[in-house]
């Protein structure tokens, strides 16, 4: 690693460093307390007593060399290979596009189901179209309750334990939503299935965070949320085909694809959350075990009871109580309490919503529909609807490209002209570029469709809408990471959850507002919503002129952030 790379990590292991000095504190004196007491002489001994049991020596020996390795890699963490900032390239690269697809799978299945919404209308007897939108909005909806279930249980059991009791309860829901005989049973189902669905969404970017550095993240991250982002586009698209085998084939397709994903989080992925590294640790000095010589042994009831029980040493049982209230309660309270937190989380809720909103709103201007018999509509047949969605997937496409070549660049080059270890703010001069292009893409879709000009014009809106709502959706995700490291899964929680209500709330009424309104002036009410963030590039457009601006501006972001410094 570079020397600049490596001083733009100090401010976050800094952060961290709490609660790694915490547990390595906590493990020296549980060691100090493993050691044996000083050996009797035999002169000593009262010949009275029984002789002592001999010990087995391969059980002492395995036994030593597991407690030595364990309390050498405790003593010198920072550099272990146990460390996952130390895993090499192809493992931390290989961890990141499982979880990238853990995203994309999860993801996919709220929007999958949309082209098939009529047809699920007709079946269950319903009429109103709105509550027909509510088979896609539920799952979202649960999406943004899920974040406040597995963030705090990831910070205290660890990232794997969060990921797979998630996905053994998502695949037998989502198996029931398949069979659900009713509207009700559906929703209700949906709305579980997005709860346990959310953690490909809700620990991805602290996962990430957790095995790369801040000034390396720039690419993993556009990486990474290429998955959640362009799931809804490829998974409508590829619905409209499922769809000819009936709507519930768009319900077992994701069974099908979670349980494969399933497989690939259990063989390809490990613990990454550090603090939860060092306690397993911790918990081999004081409780060694042999090591198992067969696959056969690793999988016995008493080796896995062992792996297992240090989940029990996590949280004492006096403190048991308000160690759960602190860490179920810090996404609320980060939303709640952190206005830094509550701002950006309040425009990241409103692009994530623009994503349901286009996929909502496209198929009222491609395809054939009856609601709204005064809306022009393209009227595209269901074999090249969706097509329809290739503007967004284009343009989310080049966005992650500008956001992995370019997020780095910047964020090593501001460090470097102010002279510092780099600050979280350097992300957001993205945000800023999208905040500015995402209206334009409104105004160009909405008008373009209420002249009812050629179909490719419309598609260039959508693939600048597309563009600007990914690069500043990677930029501001990039900053809750760096901002609240170490608990940016906390932090994510509680954005998430604010972006998946706005996703529910929003697309449902969506499909009316450009009924009532028309396409042009629907789009413009899109744009000028987009359009309230504007103020914030157009001072640094300012001050991009000037050096001393620009770096007063990120000397009060940096002020306005530490005023309101959370402390978990």
């Amino acid at each position: 690693m570079m020397n600049g790379s490596h001083d733009v990590e100090k401010p976050v292991d800094k952060v961290l460093s709490k609660e790694v000095d915490s547990t390595l504190a906590h493990a020296t004196v549980s060691m100090e307390a493993a050691r044996p007491p000083p050996s009797v002489a035999e002169d000593d001994m009262d010949p009275s007593l029984p002789p002592p049991v001999p010990l087995r020596p391969i059980t002492t020996t395995h036994s030593t060399r597991s407690q030595r390795a364990a309390a050498h890699t405790i003593d010198n963490f920072e550099m272990a290979p146990e460390n996952p900032r130390n895993w090499s390239k192809q493992k931390k690269w290989r961890l990141t596009l499982v979880i990238a697809i853990t995203a994309f799978v999860t993801t996919s299945a709220s929007s999958m189901v949309v082209p098939g919404i009529d047809d699920a209308m007709k079946e269950y007897g319903e009429s109103n179209h709105k509550v027909g939108v509510l088979i896609s909005t539920t799952f979202v909806l649960g999406m943004g309750a899920g974040p406040f279930l597995f963030a705090p249980i990831s910070e205290l059991y660890g990232r794997q334990v969060a990921y797979h009791t998630s996905q053994a309860c998502y695949v037998p829901l989502s198996i029931g939503a398949a069979l659900a005989p009713n509207m009700a049973t559906l929703l209700v189902l949906r709305f579980l299935c997005g709860i346990c669905g959310s953690v490909g969404t809700t620990l991805g970017i602290a996962t990430v965070a957790d095995v790369f550095s801040p000034a390396e993240r720039g690419l993993p991250v556009s990486t990474y949320t290429l998955g959640p982002m362009l799931s809804p586009v490829i998974a409508t698209m590829v619905g409209y085909w499922v769809l000819y085998g009936g709507w519930r084939w768009l319900l077992w397709t994701p069974v099908i694809l979670a349980a494969f994903n399933w497989f690939l989080l259990l063989i390809a992925t490990e613990e990454t959350y550090a603090p939860i590294i060092i306690k397993r640790l911790q918990y081999e000095v004081t409780h060694p075990q042999e090591e198992p010589p067969g696959w056969r042994d690793k999988l016995s009831p008493r080796r896995l009871i062992h792996n297992l029980a240090w989940m029990s040493a996590m949280v004492s049982r006096d403190q048991a109580r308000q160690t759960f209230g602190r860490a179920f309660s810090r996404p609320p309270r980060l939303l709640f309490t952190n206005p830094v937190c509550a701002l950006f989380a309040l425009y990241y809720g409103y692009l994530y919503a623009c994503i349901y909103i286009f996929l909502v709103t496209i198929p009222l201007l491609y395809t054939h529909q009856t609601q709204y018999p005064n809306l022009f509509s393209y009227e595209w047949p269901q074999y090249t609807a969706g097509l329809a969605y290739v503007g967004l997937g284009i343009g989310y496409l080049i966005a992650s490209v500008t956001g992995s070549t370019q997020q780095d660049k910047i964020y090593r080059r501001l460090s470097a002209r102010n002279k510092d270890n780099g600050q979280p703010e350097y992300r957001l001069l993205l945000t800023q570029v999208g905040v500015i292009i995402l209206p334009i893409g409104c105004f160009v879709f909405g008008w373009t469709a209420h002249f009812q000009a050629h179909w490719i014009a419309p598609q260039v809106g959508e693939c600048l809408v597309a563009w600007g709502l990914m690069v500043a959706f990677n930029s501001l995700q990039t900053f809750l990471i760096d901002a609240f490291y170490p608990y940016s899964a906390a932090a994510t929680a509680a954005a998430i959850g604010l972006r998946s209500a706005m996703a529910c709330v929003l697309p449902v009424f969506t499909p009316e507002m450009f009924g009532r309104l028309g396409w042009g002036w629907g789009g413009t009410v899109l744009a000028f919503v987009a359009l309230s963030a504007l103020p914030a590039p157009l001072i640094v457009g300012l001050c991009q002129f000037a050096n001393v601006l620009i770096s007063q501006m990120f000397k009060y972001g940096r002020r306005l952030r530490e005023r309101f410094q959370f402390e978990g």
